[in-house]
């Protein structure tokens, strides 16, 4: 992977919106988050755009993204909201500017498709953690900045342990596997199945997270997912920890999860605080990665930054 250059203090973080749109408190929140973490900060000029349910037009939205991967100064791309629209952008994105100037690129949510799409075609990490929001407006907890911080500013020890606590879940418990980490919020990133945009998930990790969902829902994601081949292809399967709690009939999530991989023999884990947990880890997307479900444990083998 070509790795963005780590960010130093001084230099300059541009906040754009790729999804829902952003309030002018939220986004004024997280300049002055930045600003007093002693960063520049550029606020794209359609930020607060509105069209519809959209923070603006898809050729809006594209041109904020475009216009920071063409900004020298600017070496963190944050995203100011999740919610919806952010796959519109993918045709747009100038992935020849972010593949010959890396930067770094964070988001959540439904910018997770962004951060795929760019890792795969552009061959750069990207960083699944906070949403912008959560950068002033909260919430932002004191294990959330201190997970995110060190992964795109300081020299990581590698191979470096997430830490993943006591509460990581072996579902299915299939040795140690490793390869390159795509995924997140999976009714996000469902949509890049079928396109070029899709990761290659031949030897990958998939992590997947959800909220807001009902359980029929994220069963007909799964069965899609193993229906596209997505599940012939993986080493490892990583499920968030809830971030609501699900009303169960018959299954839990984590049945759900074990019957959709039926016949595989992939590891796989649960309740890992990836996605919408205030308490979450920041994970580089495009990266290799160990699981290990004899320990169990959950490291990054390659530097995300440089």
């Amino acid at each position: 992977m070509n790795a963005p250059k780590r960010l130093r203090l001084g230099e300059t973080v541009g906040i754009v919106s790729t999804s829902s749109p952003a309030t002018p408190e939220a986004v004024d929140n997280m300049k002055r988050y930045f600003e007093k973490r002693g960063y520049s900060v550029k606020v794209g000029p359609n930020a607060l755009a509105k069209f519809g349910f959209l923070a603006g037009t898809d050729r809006q939205r594209a041109d904020d993204f475009n216009l920071m991967l063409h900004d020298s100064d600017v070496r963190m791309i944050v995203t100011s909201m999740g919610g919806a629209g952010a796959v519109h952008l993918l045709p747009l994105i100038d992935y020849g500017a972010i593949a010959s100037d890396p930067k770094i690129v964070t988001g959540l949510s439904n910018p997770a498709i962004v951060l795929n799409a760019i890792s795969q075609v552009a061959g750069v990490p990207t960083f699944h953690g906070p949403n912008g929001v959560e950068f002033g407006t909260g919430p932002l907890t004191r294990f959330c900045e201190e997970n995110f911080w060190p992964m795109v500013s300081e020299d990581l020890s590698i191979p470096y342990t997430f830490p993943v606590g006591d509460g990581m879940r072996i579902l299915r418990e299939s040795g140690v596997v490793e390869g390159r980490l795509f995924g997140g919020h999976q009714r996000s990133i469902q949509p890049l199945i079928g396109t070029r945009y899709e990761p290659d998930w031949r030897d990958s990790i998939l992590f997947i997270e959800e909220i807001n969902d009902e359980l029929y829902r994220i069963d007909a994601m799964l069965a899609h997912f193993r229906l596209a081949g997505v599940f012939d292809s993986i080493n490892g399967l990583i499920v968030g920890s809830p971030a609501e709690s699900y009303e169960v009939d018959v299954e839990t999530l984590e049945d759900i999860v074990l019957r959709n991989c039926e016949g595989y023999d992939f590891p796989i884990v649960a309740n890992v605080p990836v996605g919408h947990t205030d308490d979450k880890i920041t994970v580089p997307i495009g990266c290799r990665v160990r699981l290990n479900t004899n320990k169990p444990s959950f490291e990054l083998l390659e530097s995300p930054t440089r």
